[in-house]
């Protein structure tokens, strides 16, 4: 019995052996055909001189359609010389590969008809397989048309505008048309003329450089009019210092006079004034990690130390957001944002002073819109220069001049009346003078008593060197400001020095303040697109 049933086990197992390997040959067999007949179309084979039209899908144009495209492509021979051949199939190819292929598309025609490759031009579509409504085009032409009334920019015109609009429909024989009636209209006429083309070789190039030029050049007669009328300190430049000029004014008042407007820099600028007249102290809020040295929070402490109205108001605000009596420091990093309710303070204080002019943003809102004039002006007459109205080219550097001297006066131009630029010359000196000893290692300067100035006046990154040294817990003289109290919650055993970067972390910033389209190896050009 085993002998017998092993037999039809052995014929089926036979069987499907056999089976496997035909099926295996019939694939094998499939497979080398379709890629003989793919690269066969890939090369474009089978091209004859008596036809202009191919259609390798068989179904994209009818019999009636490819006669009525090939008596276009011969009308286009007879009438205007260029010698042009269309041919539609199913490849998956992307608008680069298709240039290339168009271009190779071109050189094999003029191989197979032997016509000039300078007149010789070529329409390739390229269908997505199975998809009615995808496909690219592209065309190239000879350099006798590349370089003449069919430049490269009107090529790649002809694949948006013509030849791929139709196509997003399934309409290959459309796109045809459109395409071989655009290309023809060019190669007799040139490419179609803008409205912006007409205005350049009319108004463009008679009146309007005249106009132009003239309203650029009354805009900076006006612009330097009106930045003439500024107002001019009285008091001469002053020579750098370290001296504070006087004890009294705060640090927040002192930036707001040298930048001509409240700082936000003016607020942790207070803050260590808060800390130097210990009215708060400094604590750690985030200790130091392996990437970071941590950051800080406020611990209030006698509201009374706090003199005079931003003393006072910086201490509402940091009072605000306690948490009993301390500030944690992702609260100090919201209130580092601005200069919060201290503006209101300042700017009044800037103005009974008289040392804010009246009508200056009027002014400058004057000389900003001169400068938008010439911008918007600039802009346009490059538009109708490179069009063919070359000598709107002098109003166009007018206007770009216009632009750039309306801007920058509007920065420039002070807010400040004459009182105010001479009451901030010496706290300028005073800037200067810091500024310069950050660079000198022979300049001294107190740290524990100029730390507020240095913080509100946007000298941090200045002084970073020093600052870290002198908040190093080895430093023989530390920072008053950043040295704990021995008896602090956070200490274990004598005082704490808290590193500047955690300080710094909280309040100082780090500083104040698809159509492809090229040439052919042979000459030439084209362009190619997608739907």
């Amino acid at each position: 019995m085993d002998v017998i049933s092993a037999a039809p086990r052995r014929r089926i197992s036979n069987h499907r052996a056999a089976a496997v390997l035909i099926a295996l040959c019939a694939a094998f067999y499939l497979v080398g055909c379709s890629d003989a007949s793919t690269s066969d179309d890939a090369a474009f084979e089978g091209l004859t001189p008596g036809q202009r039209v191919y259609d390798r899908t068989d179904n994209s144009l009818n019999s009636l359609q490819a006669a009525d495209i090939e008596r276009l492509l011969d009308n286009l021979k007879s009438e205007t010389g260029a010698d042009v051949i269309a041919y539609v199939r199913e490849l998956d190819a992307d608008s680069d590969d298709t240039l290339d292929q168009v271009e190779e598309l071109q050189q094999r025609w003029v191989s197979a008809t032997g016509v000039d490759q300078d007149i010789a031009g070529a329409i390739l579509i390229n269908r997505e397989p199975g998809k009615l409504d995808e496909a690219r085009a592209g065309i190239f032409l000879g350099t006798t048309y590349d370089d003449g009334n069919v430049p490269r920019d009107e090529q790649e015109a002809i694949v948006e505008q013509a030849l791929i609009p139709p196509l997003r429909d399934g309409d290959v024989a459309g796109s045809l048309t459109a395409g071989i009636d655009r290309l023809g209209s060019d190669i007799r006429n040139g490419p179609p003329v803008t409205a912006l083309d007409r205005f350049a070789e009319g108004s463009g190039s008679t009146w309007l450089p005249w106009a132009g030029s003239g309203i650029a050049l009354l805009g900076l007669l006006v612009v330097a009019s009106v930045f003439r009328g500024r107002a001019k300190p009285t008091v001469s430049q002053q020579s750098p210092t370290t001296v504070r000029p006087d004890q009294a004014t705060d640090a927040a008042y002192a930036t707001a006079l040298v930048h001509r407007s409240a700082q936000p820099s003016g607020v942790p600028g207070t803050v260590l004034a808060l800390a130097a007249a210990e009215a708060l102290t400094f604590e750690q809020d985030k200790k130091p990690g392996r990437f970071d040295k941590g950051t800080v929070s406020i611990r209030l402490l006698d509201r009374t130390r706090a003199r005079g109205e931003v003393q006072q108001m910086v201490w509402s605000m940091l009072a605000a957001r306690a948490v009993g009596d301390v500030v944690p420091g992702e609260e100090l990093k919201k209130i580092s944002r601005g200069p919060g309710a201290t503006k209101e303070l300042v700017e009044a204080r800037l103005r009974s002073s008289g040392f804010v002019a009246d009508g200056t943003a009027r002014r400058r809102a004057v000389l900003a819109g001169l400068g938008v004039l010439g911008a918007a002006a600039a802009i346009g007459g490059i538009a109708v220069a490179t069009s063919g109205a070359p000598t709107l080219w002098f109003a166009v550097v007018l206007s770009a001049v216009l632009f750039v001297a309306g801007l920058s006066t509007a920065i420039a131009y002070s807010r400040f009346s004459v009182a105010g630029l001479d009451a901030a010359r010496p706290w300028e000196a005073y800037r200067d003078g810091l500024k310069q000893a950050a660079k000198d290692a022979d300049e001294s300067v107190d740290l524990n008593a100029a730390l507020p100035d240095i913080i509100a006046l946007g000298l941090a990154p200045s002084f970073r060197k020093q600052l870290d040294a002198a908040t190093d817990p080895a430093s023989d003289s530390p920072l008053e400001v950043f040295t704990s109290p021995a008896g602090a919650n956070y200490a274990a055993g004598g005082p704490v020095v808290l590193p500047w970067a955690a300080f710094s972390g909280v309040f100082v910033s780090s500083s104040s303040g698809s159509v492809a389209s090229g040439g052919g190896a042979g000459g030439g050009g084209g362009a190619a697109g997608s739907t």
